[in-house]
């Protein structure tokens, strides 16, 4: 017990508070931008326009008030960048691939043309999870 104690201590600080708030905010940009290009670029090209430009605000913010990091710039621009990739694809990936078959399965009247949309909400939760333990665990490192 000991050990979860010191685990959820390691994590429940105020960089996940600083980070969920600049997460939110990125989050509810990158939704309405997803979902309002979604039938413009679909599903990958809509989510994959949003990351992008909402990942440029993620790194500053979170570099200078989240982490506080004083890591080098360029070292934590790229690692930074593989986390994201890294998050998208694992996130939307397993999203895209589990949501639609399930929606279908168990909630057929969900109709088809939003079970990519309710899978992009899903994939966000994910991407959030684990993007916050990429950046505070290598990403932002010194």
């Amino acid at each position: 017990m000991q050990w979860f104690k010191k685990l959820f201590s390691f994590f429940w600080d105020k960089s996940l508070l600083i980070f969920l708030i600049i997460g939110g905010l990125n989050t509810v940009v990158s939704v309405m931008g997803s979902q309002l290009l979604y039938g413009v670029l679909g599903y990958w090209g809509s989510t994959a326009l949003m990351f992008a430009v909402c990942s440029v605000f993620s790194f500053i913010f979170n570099r200078k008030y989240s982490f506080e990091s004083k890591a080098p710039l360029l070292q934590s621009a790229v690692r930074f960048s593989l986390v994201i990739a890294g998050c998208y694809l694992l996130s939307f990936g397993l999203s895209d691939l589990i949501v639609p078959g399930f929606l279908a399965r168990f909630f057929p009247v969900v109709p088809e043309a939003w079970r990519g949309r309710i899978a992009m909400l899903a994939a966000q939760v994910i991407f959030t999870g684990c993007n916050y333990l990429g950046q505070r665990l290598w990403a932002f490192k010194e």
